[in-house]
């Protein structure tokens, strides 16, 4: 009599193909698997976009702080209403200067004219350049934002007379003077500014 269990055995172990319903389970599991994956990276792309957006919006938060930290009326509007009185060094444009230019008024001096260009903010007062005023009859003021305060001042170290003049580079005409003299060898302009387009 033949021993039963090795047949068993056989038919157990034998490679047998899987059935049409497990071949569905492990297609649907194969889909689910790429499905997840997909999720998961677009779950990345979405939390890489929120980052961003979270970085612009605080650039706009800031960028609304500092708008809101500014006057709503810049220093040269209460200035063009009632600007100051001009003294011998003290020039005060009474209107405003388009191209501002600093000239002299007599070509025999051998001086050296050192200027100093500041801004006027409600927060303070800005550098903008420092120039200097050697042989040349005049320099072109360089400002960098067109309807705003300015105060350049002046000085110089051997006090010749002559005057310094604050001239509107767009019409030539003269908006404010100042007198260079041996006792008065610094001094200042004050003008709302155009830079020339």
């Amino acid at each position: 009599m033949l021993d039963p269990l090795p047949l068993v055995l056989t038919v157990l172990l034998a490679p047998q193909a899987p059935s049409p319903d497990v071949s569905a389970l492990r297609a649907e599991l194969d889909r689910l698997q790429s499905e997840v994956a997909a999720l998961e990276a677009r779950a990345r792309q979405r939390d890489e976009a929120l980052d961003a957006m979270k970085g612009a919006l605080k650039a706009v938060e800031t960028g609304v702080t500092e708008l809101r930290s500014r006057p709503a009326v810049p220093p040269s509007g209460p200035f063009m209403s009632a600007p100051p009185a001009s003294s011998d060094a003290v020039g005060v444009a009474k209107t405003v200067v388009f191209a501002p230019r600093i000239e002299v008024d007599t070509l025999k001096r051998r001086d050296l004219v050192s200027l100093k260009v500041r801004r006027v903010e409600a927060s303070g007062v800005q550098l903008i350049a420092e120039k200097e005023l050697a042989s040349e009859e005049g320099i072109d003021l360089p400002i960098d934002q067109s309807g705003a305060l300015y105060i350049v001042d002046w000085s110089t170290t051997e006090g010749q007379t002559y005057n310094l003049i604050l001239r509107d580079g767009a019409s030539g005409q003269t908006a404010a003077t100042a007198q260079v003299r041996l006792q008065q060898t610094q001094g200042k302009f004050i003008f709302v500014g155009y830079r020339a387009e």
